[in-house]
């Protein structure tokens, strides 16, 4: 077997040595002014790469950690108007984005280009619009200050065109998916902690941006002194995520108290305001903890209490379709799949926008031989996020019709995954190949990026069930010259393997080279 090239799916970051009169040009130009702080800062990525990281990972990143809260339309656009007030005053002109993510974890995050979340479970801990205000204003100047594009020039990872992630859902008692997101740069960043330096910055000029548009300041500090208190109150745990990105200190309060006595006095706080905005959500807020615990005795395997918990939190909250999500699960865990696939049609029709429902009814669907019926929930959840379950259920399909090109298409991305989904697909891929002698794109998938200490890097992965011998790539500048790398070492079915080049270039370098696969056999037995 000798694949050819792959390199039209490899949308990566990655580069060859150019000449050290053009690096230093490049280097120089990476000096740019920052529109927050007025000071020089060191960036190897542009503002363009800012905007389309941002663009391209906000919507499946909010997948991935549960969805859009869509309930309530009034608690969305609250946040949107104070998020938008704020966005108005801040030192930088971006595509800013506001959305409430249906999850109970208090969290908040913003990525490159102004794509801003706050969690469900954040909103019901806060007290004020000007709390609620504080904790926007600090997430809109790590975007504005580009905090997250500073982290990424310190510190690159590995950007490969197509990446494999466990979604973040699995931590709410969900059956763990395996997503293949457009890149991994989107969620290092809201995974990354920033640094005491960045949050200080980010809860200075949050506090400035909220005092010019019209709130008081003091808002801020009344958050930090929160979040220590809960820190050390014994619910850490609770606030795990958000404090391992956001960690609270005595320092930041005393940073934020200092800076709200150099502001103008006075401004408004909202405390009616913010309890009337989020009514529903403090009232139904019972519902959403007897579903958290819920999600934990499915885990535990005690279904009947499952069953009681989330029959409990829908009769506070019928309109939620995240409960009738996790109905469907406590079913399809006791096989009563006829029961699963309507409380998954209940949530869809409350909430068409979740990957997750479609996934789960394709499941089914494809279970009880209703192939068109799973095609399109499959297809359907693909649009939404990809996951390797669909991807696999969609091979599977057009292999049935005999398109086998589709198929290899589907299975190729479904191999990625490191479970039995990704196994399976990696035998279907051997199945539909038209000659175990012949050129095929799927035997190796190549990425291609920078490490984290910068230097130039290769990813392969066998996506066979076989093992892969004599691997040569083809490393091709901009000017046409290629180079042959030849990897010595076997890949074992399903292995992923890092090759460092040792070359450190920046990511404008990296667009501007290919990798292809010239050759590479199946080590016969």
């Amino acid at each position: 077997m000798h694949p050819v090239s792959i390199a039209s799916r490899s949308r990566l970051r990655s580069s060859v040595p150019y000449m050290a009169g053009l690096c230093l040009v490049l280097l120089l130009a990476a000096c740019v002014q920052n529109p927050v702080t007025g000071k020089n800062d060191f960036l190897l990525v542009s503002e363009d790469w800012e905007l389309q990281v941002g663009a391209q990972q906000y919507a499946p990143l909010r997948q991935q950690q549960g969805g859009d809260y869509i309930t309530d339309t009034k608690v969305v656009n609250y946040v949107r108007s104070v998020g938008n007030k704020l966005a108005a005053a801040s030192d930088r002109d971006l595509p800013y984005e506001f959305n409430v993510i249906n999850d109970s974890t208090p969290n908040a995050w913003a990525l490159p280009g102004g794509k801003i979340s706050i969690n469900r479970g954040l909103l019901v801990e806060l007290n004020s619009e000007a709390e609620l205000a504080a904790v926007l204003g600090h997430e809109i100047v790590h975007a504005a200050a580009k905090h997250g594009a500073r982290g990424q020039s310190r510190s690159v990872g590995l950007q490969a065109g197509v990446v494999t992630a466990t979604l973040l859902a699995s931590n709410q008692g969900y059956n763990a998916q395996v997503a293949q997101m457009a890149s991994a740069v989107g969620a290092q960043l809201i995974n990354s902690q920033y640094g005491q330096g960045a949050e200080l910055e980010s809860d200075l000029f949050g506090m400035e941006y909220m005092s010019r548009a019209g709130y008081d300041p003091q808002g801020a500090v009344e958050l930090q002194q929160t979040f220590v208190r809960l820190s050390q109150g014994g619910r850490s745990s609770t606030l795990e995520r958000l404090f391992a990105s956001h960690p609270p200190s005595q320092r930041r309060v005393d940073e934020n108290r200092a800076t709200a006595a150099r502001l103008p006095k006075g401004g408004f706080t909202g405390e009616r305001e913010y309890r009337s905005a989020m009514a529903t959500l403090f009232n139904t807020r019972e519902a959403y903890e007897a579903a958290d615990q819920a999600r934990v005795a499915l885990q535990q395997g005690d279904t009947r209490k499952a069953n009681s918990l989330v029959q409990t939190a829908m009769r506070i909250e019928p309109r939620e379709s995240l409960f009738h999500s996790l109905a469907g699960d406590i079913a399809m865990s006791q096989n009563n799949l006829n029961a699963a696939k309507q409380s998954f049609t209940k949530a869809i029709s409350l909430n068409g926008n979740y990957f997750y429902n479609y996934v789960q009814r394709g499941s089914i669907n494809e279970s009880q031989r209703n192939n068109d019926a799973a095609r399109a929930d499959y297809a359907r959840s693909v649009s939404l996020l990809p996951t390797a379950t669909a991807q696999l259920g969609l091979g599977k399909y057009a292999e049935g019709r005999g398109d086998t090109q589709v198929a290899r298409r589907f299975y190729s991305m479904a191999a990625q995954a490191d479970n039995t989904v990704g196994q399976q697909a990696r035998q279907a891929l051997v199945r539909v190949q038209p000659d175990s002698n012949s050129s095929s794109d799927n035997a190796l998938m190549v990425t291609q990026g920078l490490t984290r200490n910068g230097n130039f890097a290769i990813q392969i992965v066998n996506q066979t069930s076989q093992k892969i011998g004599n691997i040569k790539l083809g490393v091709t500048v901009d000017n046409g010259r290629q180079q042959t790398l030849g990897v010595k070492q076997q890949l074992l079915p399903g292995e992923k393997r890092l090759i460092e080049t040792g070359q450190k270039l920046t990511t404008s370098q990296a667009n501007r080279v290919k990798v292809v696969v010239l050759g590479a056999d199946v080590v016969r037995r």
